[in-house]
């Protein structure tokens, strides 16, 4: 039985990688973000165990999923500023709710 080569071996990884930070990009973009951590929480280990060198094709593996990151990075940042936005405004709809019944019930 033969073993297969390191290199080989990191460029399945990082596939592997590949594909769920794929799974990442397609949930954050539904905005399915309860999947998006928990995709992450099973991508990280993985991350850690790359080696530090690794084959042109793994290279070119990894910037693809660098960029995957940056863009699932800026729609989570647009998601969390649209969502606390969302709160100010509710939260701005009860007070006024509830100072009309204050004010209702005075009468």
């Amino acid at each position: 039985m033969t073993e297969a080569r390191p290199e080989t071996n990191q460029t399945r990884l990082v596939e592997q990688v590949l594909a769920l930070t794929e799974e990442i990009d397609h949930a954050a973009r539904i905005a399915d973000w309860q999947r998006a951590a928990l995709l992450s929480e099973q991508r990280s280990p993985l991350l850690m165990s790359f080696a530090p060198e690794q084959s042109p094709e793994a290279l070119a593996l990894i910037r693809r999923i660098q960029a995957l990151d940056d863009v699932t990075l800026r729609e989570a940042r647009t998601a969390q500023s649209e969502l606390a936005n969302e709160y100010r405004t509710a939260m701005d709809r009860t007070r006024a709710a509830n100072s009309y019944n204050s004010v209702a019930l005075m009468r």
